[in-house]
């Protein structure tokens, strides 16, 4: 099977995978705790914050005098197993807030169980307009249906700011065009703790979803962003894999730097998708982060639209 066959294939598991998805969405709350056994791994971050380690998406959960804030939902197949192991960590204490880093289903899991029990769901505009309406994803040619307004977010902001959530201030920082269009990073201040969304894969190849809005440019500018945010005491939450510390944040930064520039190049010498799989730029990283085919696909993709200008003066100056 060649490269192309081989993704056709994948893109049918994945088509398959997001049916699943949304038949997962719209069942009733009881059906979502039944849907999937999972182990969920318990990170203590500091007094009254955890770190909830799902199988493909974390959460982060931070008491105050208004409740919990929890800072995305995992996936609806594993949504009510994450709320009995927030409630296990704060008997009794309801969640007031929920911020969506961004708007994959993996991490928009808990909004109708959350919005329907009064919680406040908090999220960049863009992912806002996404969550209410179809999004038919091109490049996995999966379509997620609009989730109901109840479970849609109720605050929405255009940029990076704070904000009072009883007795805690909440950092929110918005990484424009990173792997989608409506990427936020949350901080908690008084803990040093650090929740990257989506921009940041601890387990495996990141997805950079161009269809709404992503591309390697603007993921490279989200990990700026966080780099300045972060210090060498910071306890960083990726979207997915164990807690980071800092120097594995730039570690990642200098790998995906180096895989931008060669791109980049492939680019401007008119490669098409197929030679890049085969000239194989992140060879030296494959052993450490799996199969590179999907994230190479999109990231080479995602260059199209960002760097095609000069890419067509290239060609207008060969010609």
């Amino acid at each position: 099977m060649n490269s192309r066959e081989l993704l056709d294939s994948r893109r049918q598991l994945l088509k398959s995978a997001g049916s699943l998805a949304a038949s997962l969405v719209a069942l009733p709350y009881a059906g979502l705790a039944r849907a999937q056994a999972v182990e969920l791994e318990t990170v203590r971050l500091a007094d009254g914050l955890v770190a909830v380690i799902g199988p493909n998406a974390n959460v982060v959960a931070a008491d105050s005098t208004d409740g919990i804030i929890m800072v995305d939902g995992g996936h609806a197949s594993w949504s009510g197993a994450l709320l009995r192991t927030i409630d296990d960590n704060f008997p009794g204490r309801p969640v007031s807030a929920l911020f969506n880093t961004h708007w994959h289903t993996e991490q928009t899991g808990s909004n109708l169980a959350l919005g329907e029990r009064g919680a406040r769901i908090i999220a960049h505009e863009n992912t806002s307009l996404w969550l209410g309406t179809e999004v038919w994803v091109r490049w996995s040619d999966i379509r997620y249906p609009p989730l109901p307004e109840i479970a849609r977010p109720v605050t929405t902001f255009l940029d990076s700011g704070s904000i009072l959530l009883g007795d805690r201030e909440v950092g929110y920082g918005y990484m424009r065009n990173a792997h989608t269009d409506g990427d936020v990073c949350v901080l908690f201040p008084r803990e040093n703790v650090l929740v990257t969304g989506g921009v940041v894969s601890n387990d495996g190849w990141p997805v950079i979803d161009w269809w709404t809005g992503g591309w390697l440019g603007g993921m490279l500018d989200g990990f700026d962003s966080l780099l300045a945010l972060a210090d060498e005491n910071t306890r960083i939450v990726p979207g997915n894999g164990p807690v980071m510390s800092l120097a594995e944040l730039r570690s990642q930064h200098e790998m995906y730097l180096t895989i931008f520039d060669r791109l980049q190049t492939m680019l401007r010498q008119s490669f098409g998708t197929e030679e890049v799989l085969a000239a194989a730029p992140t060879a030296e990283y494959d052993a450490a982060w799996g199969d590179p085919e999907q994230f190479l696909t999109l990231a080479f993709e995602s260059l199209w639209g960002h760097l095609r200008d000069a890419h067509d003066t290239r060609l207008r100056n060969i010609a």
